[in-house]
């Protein structure tokens, strides 16, 4: 029999962190808590975790500085919490490198669902780099090419672009999308996923100085074109 999975949990809200806690060790998880940052940080420097679950407004260092200490040393996945409902905490958590947000409250059902999937997509082993006319993907080191310029990637921008590498110059769904990123579909995932879009056709315009790789169809979806960018310059 396999060990469980071991979980960090880092929350200042006494109730919340117990309620998660007993969530997860009741769906098999093992589980290690923190009721600051500063904790969170000293559990990091001293074990390994395979996700790990952080309330942003936490004294001293946040939920924040802690994702970013993760992300320096670490690719595993990080969902944050917030009872704030502000689309700029959302921003800069996927800025950072959170896999996931979730705002308070929320059922321990939804939460334990969201931690099964991105264990299972951390888990998974595929193809790692993928090529088109118009660019490449290292899954693995999370950097993109385009035009002889590399990019450097979240792990959640990642994910959305494996998907659209795999079907490059074809309209993947915004559903299909979702579900590669978060194993299921709805309007916090639909939110998310446009943040994230918008911030990939802004760093490949500040590069670039166009965005015309990665096409927006209103209502439907993304695609990934699979021309060459100097074709594209050209496209009126």
């Amino acid at each position: 029999m396999s060990s469980p999975d071991t979980l960090l949990v880092a929350d200042d809200d006494d109730d919340v962190l117990a309620l998660v806690a007993f969530a997860l060790r009741r769906a098999d998880f093992a589980v290690v808590t923190a009721h600051d940052g500063a904790a969170a940080l000293a559990h990091l420097r001293n074990a390994t975790f395979s996700l790990a679950v952080l309330d942003i407004n936490m004294p001293g260092a946040d939920g924040f500085a802690v994702c970013t200490d993760i992300r320096r040393r670490s690719r595993m996945p990080v969902i944050m919490l917030s009872a704030r409902h502000d689309d700029a905490d959302v921003v800069h958590a996927l800025e950072l490198g959170a896999d996931d947000y979730i705002h308070k409250p929320f059922s321990p059902a939804s939460l334990i669902a969201r931690v099964r999937a991105l264990l299972r997509r951390s888990a998974e082993t595929e193809l790692t780099t993928f090529s088109t006319n118009s660019g490449t993907l290292d899954v693995e080191r999370r950097v993109l090419e385009v035009d002889r310029h590399r990019f450097a990637l979240t792990p959640l921008e990642t994910v959305l672009l494996r998907a659209l590498f795999q079907q490059p110059g074809r309209l993947v769904a915004m559903e299909q999308l979702e579900t590669a990123a978060w194993g299921r579909v709805g309007s916090e995932e639909r939110h998310a996923l446009r943040q994230c879009m918008h911030r990939l056709r802004r760093k490949l315009e500040q590069l670039l100085g166009s965005s015309e790789v990665l096409e927006t169809v209103r209502g439907g979806g993304y695609r990934w074109l699979d021309r060459p960018v100097s074709v594209l310059r050209k496209t009126p």
